[in-house]
C-alpha cells in the first residue's frame, strides 16, 4: 500500500510540473521551504501555553523556529506583532473575530455575490461563533466600497467590526475613506488579505492596510509563496495578546512546527525578493487580461482589469460560448493549463516560475478554448522554467 501511495505522489508531482498553473489560490514552494516541510519537526508537537512554557519536552528547536518566524514575518510587514501559528487563513479569520467581537456581536463584510469570502456568510463563521453578519454595500462595476452605503449600513446595523477582503480581489480599497466613516462610529476595521498577502508584502497592493486596520491577516499560500497556513499582524499590543490567547485551545491546538519553519524561509525569501516579485505579478495579471481581451474574451473591468494576481472572467464570457466555468476549467486542463472553477485566473505560481510572455499564454488559452490541442506547446513552455524570487 505504501508503495502505491508513493507512486500516486510521484505521478502527481510529475503531472503538476508538466502543467502551467494559473490557479488563483496556489503558488510554488522553494526547495528550501519544501525541505523544511519534510523535516523531522513535521511529526513533533509544540504547544506554548499562556505562561510561555511549552507543554512538550524536546521542543527547544521548534521554539526557536517559532520565535524566528514571528520576527521575520513582523519585519516583512513592518508590524509590531505577528501570530504565525494559524494553520489556515480561515483559522486566522476565526481567531481575529474571537479576539475582537463580544459575545453575540456583529460585523459587516463584503458578500460572495461581490466576490467576498463565503465563510463570513451567516451559516458559517457567524453561526458557528454566535455572531451576526451584514453586507457592506459594494459597487461591483467599479470594484469599490460604496462609502455612502457603508455609512448607512453602520447606522442601521450598529456592528462591532468591519471585515474587508475578498476571494475575487482585483482592486485595493479606499481605506482612508472607509476609516473616516468607521472612526466616527468607533468601529474597528480588519483586513482579510488572504489572496493578496504576497502583493501587500511586496508593497504593490494596499500598502496602507495596517495604517488603517486593527489587524491584517490571511493565507500564506496564494500570492504569498509559503506553505498552506495563515498569519495575523497587528500593531496593537492588547489585541495581539487576545489573538495569542485565542490561537491555542480556542481555534486549534498543535500548530505544525515544520510548517512554521517553511513559512519563516518563505518570508525571508519574500523580504529579499518580494518587491520584484509583486511588481512582476501585478504586471503579468494586467498583461494577460489585456491580451485575452484583445482576443475577444470578456474580461471584467477594462481598461484597468486588475491590480492584483487575479484576472476575472465575466458571466457573458461563459454564456456567449455556452460553456460553464467547470467545463472551461476542464478544457484548459486537457491542455495542461490549470485554472479554478470560480471564473478566476491567477498568475502567482506562473510569475514565480518566471513566466513573463503573457501574449503567448493568452494565445495558448485562446486556442485551447477553441478546441486546438496545445499540450505540447504548454509542455515546451513549462519545461524551460526555473524558480525565480527565491533561493
Amino acid at each position: 500500500m505504501a508503495s502505491e501511495i508513493l507512486e500516486i505522489l510521484r505521478k502527481h508531482v510529475s503531472y503538476r510540473r508538466s502543467c502551467l498553473n494559473l490557479q488563483a489560490s496556489e503558488n510554488r514552494l522553494s526547495d528550501n521551504a519544501l525541505q523544511a516541510m519534510g523535516n523531522d519537526m513535521y511529526a513533533r508537537y509544540s504547544h506554548v501555553t499562556d505562561s510561555g512554557e511549552n507543554s512538550y519536552g524536546g521542543s527547544e528547536f521548534s521554539d526557536r523556529v517559532l520565535s524566528e518566524a514571528q520576527r521575520i514575518v513582523a519585519s516583512l510587514y513592518d508590524a509590531e506583532y505577528a501570530e504565525v501559528r494559524p494553520i489556515g487563513g480561515h483559522i486566522a479569520a476565526e481567531t481575529v473575530l474571537l479576539s475582537i467581537l463580544p459575545k453575540g456581536g456583529s460585523f459587516l463584510y463584503i458578500g460572495p455575490e461581490s466576490g467576498g469570502y463565503p465563510g463570513y456568510d451567516q451559516p458559517y463563521l457567524p453561526d458557528m461563533l454566535g455572531y451576526r453578519s451584514y453586507r457592506i454595500p459594494y459597487d461591483d462595476k467599479n470594484q469599490a466600497i460604496d462609502l455612502e452605503g457603508l455609512s448607512t449600513a453602520l447606522e442601521r446595523n450598529r456592528p462591532d467590526l468591519i471585515v474587508l477582503g475578498q476571494s475575487a480581489f482585483v482592486r485595493p480599497y479606499d481605506l482612508r475613506g472607509v476609516s473616516q466613516i468607521a472612526s466616527d462610529m468607533h468601529v474597528p476595521i480588519v483586513y482579510d488579505g488572504s489572496h493578496v498577502m504576497g502583493l501587500i508584502a511586496g508593497g504593490e497592493f494596499q500598502p496602507d492596510a495596517l495604517e488603517y486596520c486593527a489587524a491584517l491577516y490571511g493565507s500564506t499560500h496564494k500570492s504569498f509563496f509559503g506553505p498552506q497556513g495563515g498569519i495575523i499582524l497587528t500593531n496593537d499590543r492588547d489585541l495581539y495578546n487576545e489573538i495569542h490567547r485565542n490561537t491555542i485551545w480556542y481555534t486549534m491546538d498543535n500548530y505544525h512546527p515544520s510548517r512554521v519553519a517553511a513559512l519563516a524561509i518563505a518570508a525571508d525569501e519574500m523580504k529579499r525578493h518580494g518587491k520584484d516579485y509583486a511588481k512582476a505579478l501585478a504586471k503579468n495579471s494586467k498583461s494577460l487580461a489585456s491580451g485575452l481581451y484583445e482576443l475577444g474574451w470578456e474580461v471584467r473591468f477594462p481598461p484597468w482589469f486588475s491590480y492584483s494576481h487575479q484576472v476575472l472572467l465575466s458571466g457573458e464570457f461563459f454564456s456567449s460560448r455556452k460553456i460553464t466555468p467547470v467545463q472551461f476549467s476542464q478544457r484548459m486542463e486537457s491542455n495542461r493549463i490549470i485554472v479554478d472553477r470560480d471564473s478566476r485566473i491567477g498568475l502567482s505560481e506562473a510569475t514565480r516560475m518566471g513566466v513573463s510572455d503573457m501574449s503567448k499564454v493568452a494565445s495558448l488559452m485562446d486556442r485551447a478554448l477553441q478546441g486546438v490541442k496545445v499540450v505540447q506547446e504548454v509542455s515546451d513552455l513549462v519545461s524551460g522554467l526555473s524558480m525565480k524570487f527565491g533561493d
